[in-house]
C-alpha cells in the first residue's frame, strides 16, 4: 500500500509543478528543436542570471570536439548526478535540467528549494552526446552507442561520465532517455509516456540501501506523475545489461534511476513530455529533501506493468477482411499501421509536411492497443485501384481537383503513358502534383503494359452514399458480374495481374474499407465505399 507524502511547500507539489512550468521554464525550444550552440546560449544565460549560484564549466568535449557543460546547483555535501542526451535523438528531458535548476533559485526564499540547495549539489550534465544531438542519431560521432561503452570507454563522452561519477561519487544519478514511442504499458493498451527502473547494479538484482532509495524514488515518480498521464507510465527492463552506463553506475556506487520518456500524451504537444520530466525530478528532490523519500511505498514501483515494445500502433482497423490482388478469397484480419511522423515533425520545428506510413500488422490485434480504433464491422479491405491514361494532352485535367476525385473513388495511382519527347515534362508535372493523400501520377513511355482501367477524362462523382457499384462505375468498370470486375480491377491490358499483395507488412497503409452489403457479403449495389487511405491519409470518410 502506497503512503501518500505531504509536501511541506505548496510550490512543490506535483500539482503545482506542473501548472508552474509553462511560464517558469527557462528553455522556451522543444526538445527536437535544441540543437547544441543554441543550449550553450541558455546555459550561458541562466549561469549569467544566478552567477553566485550556478558554476557552468566545460568539463570535455565530444569526438568532434564540441564543448560537452556541466551545470553545478546547490552545495550541499551530498552530490546527484543528472545526465540527459547520451543518445542524440533522446532529448526530451535536456531543457528540463535547466528548467529545474532555474525553478530551484527562483524559488530560493521557499523553505524546500532552499533545504534542496543547501543538502545537494546538482551535477547537471544536460546534453552528453552533442555530435549525435546535431544529426538527431543515436550514436556519437564514432557510431558508437556511449550507453553500451561503458567498460571499452572507446568515446570521449564515455570517458568523461565516468570519470565525473568517480570524482564527486554521487548518492544518486538520473539516467535521462526517451524510448520508443509506440511501447505499451503491459498488456493495458495505453502507451507508455514514461517508463522507470531502478538500475540493477548486477546480475542478481541485489537490493543494496543505495537501490531501495531508487525504487523509493521511482514510486515517488509513479505518484507525482499519474494524475498527469493516468495509466502511462509503465516499469522498464530490469534485466542486468553488463556494458551499460545505468548499470555500471550502480555497480561503482552510485545508485541510478532510469526515466525513459516515451510517446506523447494524446492531444497534448512534444513540451509535455520535458514537463513530465521536471514534475518527475523535482518530486524525487523534494522527497529526498524531506525525508530521504521515506514516506514512499517501494511496492509502487514493483506493481508497476513492465514496458511492452510495439505493442501499440497509431491506426487499427478491427474486425475486417482483407481482399488481395490476385490473392484468392477474401480472409479475416486486423490491419495496423504507423504514421512515421518524426520528432521534429512533433515539435513543429520541421517543414517537411509528408508523413508516411507503414503497415505494422497484418492479422490477429486482440493483445494491440492503438491511438484510433476504427470497426470495420465484418467490411473488406481492398487495395486502391490504379488506372491508365493515354497521351500527354491529357495533362489539361490531371490537376489536384481531379486527383482529389480520384482519390475519393479509391484510385491510388494514375499511370500516365506519354512519348519519350514528353517523357522529362511529365516527370516534372508529376513531381509538382506529388502530394500525400492524393494518387500517385507514374509516367510510362514505350510498350509497357497499363493497368486494365482507362480513363479517358476527369470523373463524375457518384450519389452519397456510394455504393461499391456507383463507385467502380464512375471510373468506367462494368458492375453487372462482381467477381470478374473486381478481377479487372487488378489485371494489367495484357490480362497478367498487378504487383503482389500490397496490403502486407511495411508497405504504405493504402487501402480501401468497403461495407458487407445486408446478406454480410460484398456485392456491387449494396455495399457501400466507407473510406479511402492513401499513405495513411483519410481522403474519404463515409
Amino acid at each position: 500500500m502506497s503512503i501518500l507524502l505531504s509536501f511541506s511547500s505548496e510550490a512543490f507539489t506535483p500539482q503545482s509543478l506542473w501548472e508552474a512550468w509553462p511560464d517558469e521554464r527557462f528553455v522556451s525550444t522543444a526538445a527536437p528543436c535544441l540543437r547544441h550552440e543554441q543550449l550553450q546560449q541558455y546555459l550561458q544565460a541562466l549561469a549569467s542570471k544566478h552567477p553566485d549560484s550556478i558554476q557552468l564549466a566545460e568539463i570535455g568535449q565530444s569526438f568532434l570536439g564540441r564543448p560537452i557543460q556541466m551545470l553545478t546547483v546547490g552545495s550541499g555535501p551530498k552530490k546527484i548526478l543528472l545526465w540527459s542526451q547520451m543518445h542524440g535523438d533522446e532529448p526530451s528531458a535536456t531543457p528540463a535540467l535547466l528548467d529545474i535548476a532555474s525553478y530551484l533559485l527562483e524559488h530560493a526564499d521557499d523553505p524546500l528549494a532552499r533545504s534542496i540547495l543547501q543538502d545537494f549539489t546538482l551535477l547537471m550534465i544536460p546534453m552528453l552526446n552533442p555530435d549525435g544531438a546535431e544529426v538527431y542519431q543515436r550514436r556519437n560521432a564514432q557510431g558508437i552507442d556511449i550507453n553500451r561503452d561503458a567498460l571499452q570507454l572507446a568515446t570521449p563522452e564515455g570517458r568523461l561520465l565516468k570519470r565525473i561519477r568517480d570524482e564527486y561519487e554521487p548518492m544518486l544519478g538520473f539516467n535521462l532517455h526517451d524510448q520508443d514511442r509506440r511501447t505499451a504499458v503491459g498488456d493495458t493498451g495505453h502507451v507508455a509516456n514514461v517508463a522507470v527502473l531502478s538500475v540493477s547494479g548486477d546480475a542478481a538484482n541485489t537490493v543494496t540501501p543505495g537501490r531501495l532509495r531508487t525504487k523509493r524514488a521511482s514510486a515517488a515518480i509513479v505518484e507525482a506523475l499519474t494524475p498527469f498521464i493516468s495509466g502511462g507510465i509503465a516499469r522498464y527492463d530490469e534485466d542486468w545489461s553488463p556494458r551499460a552506463f545505468g548499470d555500471n553506475i550502480t555497480a561503482w556506487g552510485t545508485p541510478v534511476v532510469l526515466i525513459e520518456s516515451g510517446g506523447v500524451p494524446k492531444g497534448s504537444k512534444f513540451t509535455e513530455l520535458t514537463r513530465l520530466n521536471f514534475v518527475a525530478i523535482l518530486a524525487v528532490l523534494s522527497g529526498l529533501a524531506q525525508d530521504d523519500l521515506t514516506g514512499y511505498d517501494p511496492q509502487v514501483y514493483e506493481d508497476l506493468p513492465r514496458n511492452k515494445e510495439r505493442s501499440w500502433s497509431d491506426v487499427l482497423i478491427k474486425d475486417g477482411y482483407i481482399q488481395q490482388p490476385g490473392g484468392g478469397r477474401a480472409f479475416r484480419a486486423d490491419l495496423a499501421f504507423d504514421r512515421l511522423v518524426d520528432d521534429h515533425q512533433v515539435a513543429g520545428c520541421s517543414d517537411d509536411p509528408k508523413v508516411p506510413s507503414q503497415i505494422f500488422l497484418v492479422g490477429d490485434a486482440t493483445s494491440l492497443g492503438a491511438g484510433t480504433i476504427i470497426d470495420a464491422s465484418g467490411g473488406l479491405l481492398l487495395a486502391p485501384f490504379k488506372v491508365a491514361v493515354h497521351g500527354w494532352s491529357e495533362q489539361h485535367w490531371l490537376n489536384q481537383q481531379n486527383l482529389t476525385r480520384l482519390a475519393r473513388l479509391g484510385v491510388g495511382t494514375v499511370y500516365w503513358s506519354v512519348s519519350e519527347s514528353h517523357k522529362d515534362a511529365a516527370l516534372d508535372y508529376a513531381r509538382q502534383s506529388a502530394i500525400q493523400g492524393l494518387p500517385s501520377i507514374e509516367i510510362l513511355t514505350g510498350a509497357a503494359n497499363f493497368p486494365g482501367i482507362v480513363l479517358n477524362g476527369p470523373p463524375s462523382m457518384p450519389d452519397e452514399p456510394a455504393t461499391l457499384g456507383t463507385t467502380l462505375r464512375a471510373l468506367g468498370v462494368d458492375g453487372s458480374d462482381d467477381a470478374a470486375a473486381l478481377e479487372k480491377l487488378w489485371m494489367l491490358s495484357n490480362g497478367e495481374r498487378l504487383e503482389s499483395p500490397p496490403l502486407i507488412r511495411n508497405h504504405p497503409a493504402s487501402f480501401l474499407l468497403v461495407s458487407p452489403a445486408a446478406n454480410g457479403r460484398i456485392d456491387f449495389d449494396g455495399s457501400r465505399l466507407v473510406s479511402v487511405w492513401l499513405d495513411g491519409q483519410q481522403v474519404l470518410v463515409e
